[in-house]
Parts: structure tokens; C-alpha cells; sequence
């Protein structure tokens, strides 16, 4: 019964819960944080379907026939639910970044007395693959944000199309990063935000994401890998269907491959990381994104005495679903070491 509810997890935090939203999505209202340069009112991610845990479930139920109500109560317990609406804030926004409009979201602990650290949480998949819905924003966000964080992510460019005319293209770690770096304006009008200590959390592509954010950002303090692209080409050779990806989003991809997959490899510019301790996690059996690229990354960072942790977690995949809870304590223990 446990791998099928697993499974059904998987389903429940993408395509299923993103199906209850098709015609409204998240993003579309724009707004930042009042005072920014773009400034209007921003959205509570706990509205319209999402504003009680009946709604929320009622409106999966009505748009998936083979909704499991049993896997949703087990993904999503209402007690959970209940916790961190009562806890933490949940805000969407539309921010420029180039002069295209992109999505994001933060999460921060209600009422805070003080500044708190600031985590730029990156996320996978590429243009609208990988969206990150309202159930994700309750898995690791909302965790790190319970834990003391403001926690802040974009969507990427290219991921709105469907309802943002100007919203660009994925690049699939070209342009894209200035989506990421650009978050740290963002964060500088939220008010409990301290952009003087921030943090990198990134997961498969996003993971990429991090690492070229890290070199264009100041004061970061932690960079957190988990199932982590390090090694383009190699994934490619792991993969050989990414090139579809590849060449899909990397501009001018056939005539600048070789440079353009080893721009984006931390592999081949370790040493242009700032000094910050790099946690990689990873799934032994993860079918995504082989492990050994956390491994050969380790090793990397080994070679030019950066320090690091490697944690392989024994017959987990890519979301890491039979150790969710043990990688979440796993991250907000190393912010914890590095940030407060």
C-alpha cells in the first residue's frame, strides 16, 4: 500500500493539483511586496480553491475523476494543512526581470521579531514542467519557512505563457538565472527579509540554477544541492533524452552545444563558487538525474577544499519520497549551522 501512496503523492503535487487551477492560475495576479518598484498588492496563496482544506480537496475531487481521497489525507493530513496556514504567510507576485514579466511566490513566518535569513528556493523541470503549485509550496517551502526563513522562488521565465503575453522564453540556465538573482530585490521590500544572509536551495535543474546564481550574488552563506545536475554532458550521456530539453531551451543549441552544456556544469567552475558549504542530496536509485553527479561533485569540491556533505539516500528516487522528512530536517539543519 506505501508505494502506491507514493506514488500517488507524486501525482498529487503536479499534474493532479495543477489541474484544479487551469482557470486560475496562481501567477496570474500581479503585485510585490508594497514599497518595490513594481509595487501593487500581491495575492495569499491560501485563496480561492486553496482557502480551507475542504475546498482545496472538494476541488480535486470535482476535476479528477480518479481522485484518491485516501493518498490526498495521507499526502496532506488537514492538521498539516491547518499548521502552516496558521503559521506561515504565503504570498504570489509577478516581478520584471529583462523587460519580460515572471512569477513568484515567498513564504515567511507570521509576525516574525526579527529579520530573518533568506532562502532562494529553485525549482525544476523546465518552462511549465515542474510549475510550482500550492501543494509544493506546503512540502520543503513551507518547512524551511516554519523553521525561521523567508523562503522566496520564481517560476522562470517561459513557464506563464498561458496566461502572461510577455512572459519569455526558458533558457534553460542561460538568461533564466537573472530571474533568480533578481529575487533578492524582490526581497529587499519584504520587511522580515535579510538579503544580508541568503541562502541557495535548489532541486534537479534548480540545483543548476543555484550554482550560477551563486557566482553573480553577494552574501551567500549556504548552497543546498538536492538531486543535482553538476555535469551536463554526462547527464547527456546518462540521458540521452534531455537533448530534447537541451535543444529545446538552450539558445542556438546545435552550433554552441559543447559550450554552451559546459557553461552551465558547476563541474568546470568549482572554484568560482563563493565560500559558501554546499549540502547535495540524492537519491541512490533517482532514474532523473544520476547520482553520481552529486558524487562527482562532492569529489570536485573535495579537490579544491570547499567544504561540502554528501547523503546518499539508499533506494530513494528523484523526489526522494521514502526520506521527505528526514531531507527536510537534513536542510533546515544545515541553514541552521550556516545562517543563524
Amino acid at each position: 500500500m506505501l508505494p502506491k501512496l507514493l506514488l500517488l503523492l507524486c501525482c498529487l503535487i503536479s499534474g493532479c493539483v495543477q489541474a484544479s487551477m487551469k482557470s486560475s492560475p496562481i501567477g496570474s495576479p500581479t503585485g510585490l511586496p508594497a514599497g518595490s518598484p513594481n509595487g501593487s498588492p500581491m495575492k495569499d496563496c491560501f485563496r480561492g480553491p486553496f482557502s480551507s482544506y475542504e475546498t482545496w480537496k472538494n476541488t480535486l475531487a470535482s476535476k479528477k475523476p480518479n481522485f484518491n481521497e485516501k493518498a490526498f489525507n495521507w499526502a496532506f493530513p488537514e492538521q498539516k494543512y491547518n499548521h502552516i496556514k496558521q503559521s506561515v504567510d504565503c504570498y504570489d507576485f509577478t516581478y520584471e526581470v529583462d523587460g519580460i514579466t515572471v512569477e513568484g511566490y515567498y513564504l515567511a513566518p507570521k509576525a516574525p521579531k526579527t529579520r530573518l535569513p533568506l532562502v532562494i528556493y529553485n525549482r525544476g523541470g523546465n518552462a511549465e514542467f515542474g510549475y510550482v503549485m500550492f501543494a509544493k509550496k506546503l512540502l520543503l517551502q513551507a518547512e524551511l519557512a516554519q523553521a525561521g526563513y523567508v523562503v522566496i522562488g520564481s517560476q522562470y521565465r517561459g513557464a506563464s505563457t498561458r496566461f502572461i503575453k510577455n512572459n519569455g522564453a526558458d533558457e534553460f540556465g542561460g538568461a533564466d538565472v537573472n530571474d533568480v538573482t533578481t529575487l533578492v530585490d524582490v526581497a529587499a521590500n519584504i520587511p522580515m527579509a535579510d538579503t544580508s544572509n541568503i541562502a541557495l536551495v535548489g532541486w534537479s535543474r534548480g540545483a543548476m540554477q543555484s550554482y550560477l546564481a551563486a557566482t553573480a550574488l553577494d552574501n551567500v552563506q549556504a548552497i543546498v544541492g538536492i538531486a543535482g545536475v553538476a555535469d551536463l554532458a554526462k547527464e547527456l550521456s546518462w540521458r540521452p533524452m534531455m537533448e530534447k530539453v537541451y535543444r529545446s531551451r538552450i539558445p542556438d543549441y546545435d552550433n554552441n552545444k559543447s559550450a554552451a552544456l559546459a557553461a552551465r556544469s558547476v563541474i568546470n567552475w568549482v572554484d568560482e563558487l563563493p565560500d559558501a558549504p554546499v549540502l547535495l542530496l540524492h537519491g541512490s536509485e533517482d532514474k532523473r538525474v544520476n547520482p553520481e553527479q552529486s558524487r562527482l561533485l562532492a569529489a570536485a569540491l573535495d579537490n579544491v577544499q570547499h567544504k561540502n556533505k554528501l547523503v546518499i539516500y539508499e533506494g530513494d528516487n528523484h523526489s526522494l519520497v521514502n526520506n521527505r522528512q528526514t531531507m527536510q530536517q537534513e536542510v533546515v539543519a544545515w541553514l541552521d549551522e550556516y545562517m543563524k
